[in-house]
Parts: C-alpha cells; structure tokens; sequence
C-alpha cells in the first residue's frame, strides 16, 4: 500500500473573511486531511501554515493550483519527507515573556540568546503598543543541561538588554492564564 503524501502549504493574503474556509475547502476537495494549522493576522495580513496528508496521486502543483486558484492569496507547497513530528516534550516546555521599550533587533538579540545556548524556539507572538514592545516565545529546554545557569544567564541578559524577562513552566502558564 502507498503512504499518503504529508505536504506543507503556506498561504498570505490581505486579511479578508472566507480565507481559512476556501483553503481548507480546497485541500477537502483533493482528498487532503489536515494534520495541523496556524494562522495569525499580521498588519492586515492573512498568514496561515498547514501540514495536510493527500492521496498519493496529488501533486505540490495540483494543490497549488487548487488552494491559489481565483484568489489573491500566495500559496507555497512543499512535499515534506519521512513521518511528522509530533509536539516537544511537554516536561521541558516553558514561556518566555519578554517586554521592553520598541527598538530595531529586539526580537534578533532575543532569538540569538536563545540560539546561543541551543534552545529552540517553537513559538513567538510578538506585539508594539506605543514604545512598548511585548513577546510571548514558547522555549523547548530540552537541550539545557542546567535550569539554574540558564536563569541565571537569562537574567543578566535581561538587565543588559533593558528587558523585563519571565520564564515560567508550560504548565504553570496554561493554569494561570486560562479561564
């Protein structure tokens, strides 16, 4: 029997309604599953990621053809090779909140300290409000040898960047910020 083929589809439009239900209307109609979906507005644009499984008689070029078709939408498709990952280990997922006055490289020197020390960011929200600049990061720590040390780092990074830094537990996050 032949493995239904997984692909990865990014769409960007101007937000308008009708987006996701015309994209995953599409995928629908050439026999596609979705396996997993994101989509944020940006500035007034659409952006959406999806991981979708199809016959394996569809091609990237077909789907593209389909989900793009009589849109104004930017769609890419790639074949995405060997079986999906599933989420990271939840034990070592944790929330960085980082707030700080707005100025060019933040988000860089963020990600570069994270980068640095081998924590992989699975992902970011970021948001200006007047001079104050605000990022949400979910962190996989699983690469961290020392939970103690890499706070402590984080707080001198902190206070060298003039940013305020809290880094609570998945868990600890989820139960204090759900209703």
């Amino acid at each position: 029997m032949v493995e239904a083929k997984i692909m990865v589809i990014s769409v960007m439009d101007r937000d308008r309604p009708g987006i996701v239900a015309e994209m995953t209307e599409g995928i629908g109609s050439l026999g596609g599953n979705l396996a997993d979906l994101r989509e944020s507005v940006l500035c007034g644009y659409f952006t959406m990621i999806l991981v979708a499984s199809f016959p394996p008689s569809v091609s990237t070029e077909q789907v593209e053809q389909v989900l793009a078709g009589g849109t104004s939408a930017h769609v890419s498709v790639v074949l995405h090779e060997g079986p999906l990952e599933r989420a990271e280990d939840q034990a070592q997922a944790y929330v960085l909140s980082a707030v700080g006055r707005d100025r060019v490289g933040l988000v860089a020197q963020v990600s570069r300290f994270c980068c640095d020390r081998g924590v992989n960011i699975v992902d970011l929200a970021s948001h200006v409000e007047g001079d104050q600049y605000t990022m949400m990061l979910q962190l996989d720590l699983s690469g961290i040898a020392s939970m103690e040390r890499f706070e402590t780092e984080l707080a001198q990074f902190g206070k060298a960047s003039g940013l305020n830094l809290v880094l609570q537990h998945n868990d600890i996050f989820r139960a204090t910020n759900e209703i």
